[in-house]
């Protein structure tokens, strides 16, 4: 054998070995996507360094200038509106929303444009002070690098749909060093699938791209956490009121953006210039509040470590007072610089949110009764996770990551009754998250994605069709009727000399003629068939079929091949086609194995 017939032997075997060959496709979605997680991290730390002298924005507060505040964001939304403008049409989304959407409409077929819209615009934007975090573009690159790596080998959308979960999980991952919530997150998030066969491929991808951070970045959290204690069973009330008023806020923020939106679309119909003026409004805001600019991160771990300075403009203020006023304005710049649609993710910010919350939460009650609460600091930490769990729709996930982050499992009761109750709460608002309540908005369901693939994986070839006798076009009425009576398929199709279909005649085209002989030998097939046929080719998918017998009163649909829509291949009836659904949904349902 040919070296070159011993490769493509190698090859079909290795495609055969589904489990395998996802599994070895998911170390290369792990190293690409891991660095393309650090291409954006230096990105972004190398514009905060052009802007402010230092990797962060938090890290100079005291000593950037007060034009930067207001030229560096503004700056961003010049640039970022071209790329929307050029890059982007004005239906297209970016982000975890973005992915979310081509799950669903595109077949897993993910934009290839926002390698670039992601990478330069976010870099830009989070760089200049824009006030969103770096996971969600770092998400919607791993979902890009997947989707071509699929596609591009021949994947089917089953397949496929593994690996953007693999991208996913690898550039969460990748962001805080937590593969865990890394898998989490593709799996509750983006795929809504637990199967065996996503899981395993999904958590090697998460594990290489850990790896990979870690050997660039040293193993570290994002972010500094405090040694948890819980002082007293009573504490836990407390949890449950904090989880309440981070399930309020993560509604108020969901609201805000959509509503901020709509105000931009209808006052500022030029897309160009909406991130122009949203950014001199955040430096507005910066100016006045400055810890709510860019990531945050820095003053996340301030509060969470209870070193936080609670001054502006050099005026020292009671915490609670300095807390209540960066909580309002973090959740004012968050809605602001994602409406205008700076690229950019909400999980950051949403962390931020929670410790804020937490700490003020935190603050009171201490100072009511200290002998039986611990320092704000642990109520931070716990309201980290309940408000990103509320805003995010994913309390498992967000449960690991803190989890992950703080090492400690004495912080799980508290965390996941905050978790919850915040969940529940945001829900009496709204089922949507930060990242479906602009697809809610265009009338995108997200839960129907897994479904659909499961759908179009399926071939209308797979699918058991009845053959369909024949008739030539010039046969006369009296053999039509015999072969029709004889046939017992309820359908006859009229060909021409070569065999293609001219028409169909069924027993409502047929009945006019059955009782009069007379024009049995006058008539022909070809005056009575009816040549107004729906017909599905072989390559569509039980999808369409589904759409199209919802659609259409039919009960059978005429199979065509591929490649000649009058070559008529057999007669599929709307049973067959229910069926294999209902058999399709049982086996993924008890099985998950496909």
């Amino acid at each position: 054998m040919q070296p070159k017939q011993q490769f493509a032997a190698a090859k079909r075997w290795l495609m055969q070995q589904e489990m395998l060959y996802l599994s070895l496709l998911a170390i290369l979605i792990g190293v690409l996507s891991g660095y393309a997680a650090l291409v954006l991290r230096f990105g972004i730390e190398s514009m905060s360094m052009l802007w402010t002298g230092e990797i962060a924005w938090d890290r100079a507060l005291d000593t950037i200038p007060w034009y930067i505040f207001l030229l560096a964001p503004t700056t961003a939304g010049i640039i970022v509106g071209l790329i929307n403008n050029h890059l982007m049409s004005s239906t297209e989304m970016r982000g975890v929303a973005g992915v979310l959407a081509d799950l669903v409409e595109r077949g897993a077929r993910i934009n290839r444009k926002q390698l670039v819209t992601e990478t330069l615009g976010s870099a830009v934007s989070i760089g200049s002070g824009v006030s969103l975090g770096r996971e969600g573009p770092t998400v919607a690159l791993g979902a890009v690098i997947a989707s071509e790596v699929g596609h591009r080998l021949g994947l089917n959308e089953h397949q496929v749909r593994t690996l953007i979960g693999c991208g996913v999980a690898a550039g969460i991952a990748a962001s805080f060093n937590t593969p865990i919530a890394g898998v989490l997150f593709a799996l509750e998030v983006i795929l809504a699938d637990y199967a065996v066969a996503t899981f395993s491929p999904i958590v090697i991808s998460s594990v290489i791209a850990t790896v990979i951070s870690r050997s660039e970045l040293g193993n570290f959290p994002a972010f500094l956490i405090p040694e948890y204690h819980l002082v007293s069973t009573w504490e836990i009330a407390i949890y449950v009121l904090i989880g309440l008023a981070c399930g309020l806020i993560a509604a108020t923020l969901i609201h805000l953006m959509g509503g901020i939106r709509t105000l931009l679309v209808r006052f500022i119909p030029d897309r160009r210039l909406r991130p122009v003026l949203a950014g001199f409004c955040i430096g507005l805001l910066g100016l006045a509040v400055p810890h709510v600019v860019s990531i945050g991160y820095g003053t996340l771990g301030e509060i969470l470590l209870e070193t936080i300075n609670p001054q502006l403009f050099g005026i020292a203020f009671p915490l609670g007072v300095f807390l209540a006023i960066v909580l309002a304005g973090k959740l004012l710049t968050t809605a602001v610089s994602f409406a205008a649609g700076f690229p950019g993710g909400l999980l950051g910010p949403a962390l931020f949110l929670g410790a804020v919350v937490g700490a003020l939460f935190g603050s009171l009650v201490h100072d009511f009764a200290p002998a039986f609460t611990e320092s704000y600091g642990a109520y931070a930490l716990v309201a980290c996770g309940a408000l990103t769990a509320a805003a995010l729709q994913a309390p498992i996930t967000i449960m690991l990551m803190v989890f992950e982050l703080s090492a400690d499992y004495h912080i799980m009761l508290p965390l996941m009754a905050a978790c919850i109750v915040a969940t529940l709460v945001k829900r009496v608002f709204g089922r949507e998250s930060v990242f479906t309540e602009a697809l809610a908005e265009r009338g995108i369901e997200t839960s129907w994605g897994l479904e659909q693939s499961w759908m179009r994986s399926v071939k209308v070839s797979r699918i058991q069709w009845r053959p369909i006798p024949s008739v030539q076009a010039h046969s006369k009425l009296v053999d039509l009727k015999q072969i029709y009576v004889d046939a017992g398929k309820g359908c006859v199709q009229v060909v021409d000399e070569h065999d293609l279909m001219i028409g169909i005649i069924t027993f409502t085209d047929l009945q006019p003629w059955l009782l009069d002989a007379s024009m049995d030998h006058v008539v022909v097939a070809a005056e009575i068939a009816n040549r107004n046929v729906h017909t599905i080719s072989e390559d569509d998918n039980l999808l369409d079929a589904i759409a199209t017998f919802d659609r259409e009163v039919y009960e059978q649909l005429i199979v065509t091949a591929a490649d000649n829509s009058r070559l008529v291949l057999g007669v599929l009836s709307r049973q067959a086609v229910f069926s294999t659904y209902h058999k399709l949904i049982v086996k993924h349902g008890e099985h998950g194995d496909n």
